[in-house]
């Protein structure tokens, strides 16, 4: 749990430094015992090749229509793969890719829900980690990896259906680019 909340609090950082230069936290990352895939090569192969390029995951267009910087910057953070998009003053989106991860094998303290984005099962955390602004949205690809979407709307922000509504969108759009 404790490596959940310092890999957190340093993928956000990377997201909102541009912004104010001060960091927060929400990013997850995997506890021992995720590496080991159990279910079909295929969606491990397929979303191992996303994560090459994590930042194809949202074209400039998809990703202005959500308010975020029109490129992303790859990072890869903990074990994720990952792009950001940020937008100064006004938060942005992290999208983390963990082929060999599942959602089992992550854990996020905040009011958890679980819902479906296309064809997958997600599990959508609002405030996590008490981050009011920030909304993380965890795509179980298979039982054995996963995709993170993190939609912040700033530092100082209290607006946690904002951040939801900016993850829940970008998830939209990502969800069938996924294997």
């Amino acid at each position: 749990m404790k490596r959940i909340l310092i890999a957190t609090a340093i993928g956000l950082g990377v997201l909102v430094s541009g912004c104010t230069g001060s960091s927060t936290t929400g990013t997850p990352t995997p506890t021992s015992g995720g590496s080991t895939s159990t279910s079909g090569s295929d969606t491990s192969t397929g979303l191992e090749a996303i994560a090459q390029k994590p930042c194809d995951l949202l074209t400039q267009s998809e990703a202005t229509s959500i308010n975020v910087s029109p490129t992303g910057e790859a990072e890869k953070v903990g074990t994720a793969e990952g792009c950001d998009w940020s937008e100064s003053g006004r938060g942005g989106l992290r999208v983390g890719v963990r082929a060999k991860s599942g959602v089992k094998d992550l854990t996020l303290n905040g009011e958890s829900s679980q819902i479906k984005v296309g064809k997958y099962d997600v599990t959508k955390v609002e405030a996590p980690d008490g981050a009011k602004g920030m909304c993380t949205y965890l795509i179980a690809v298979s039982e054995s990896s996963s995709v993170s979407i993190i939609g912040s709307v700033g530092l100082t922000s209290t607006d946690t259906a904002a951040a939801c509504d900016r993850a829940a969108k970008a998830a939209e759009l990502i969800a069938p680019k996924l294997p």
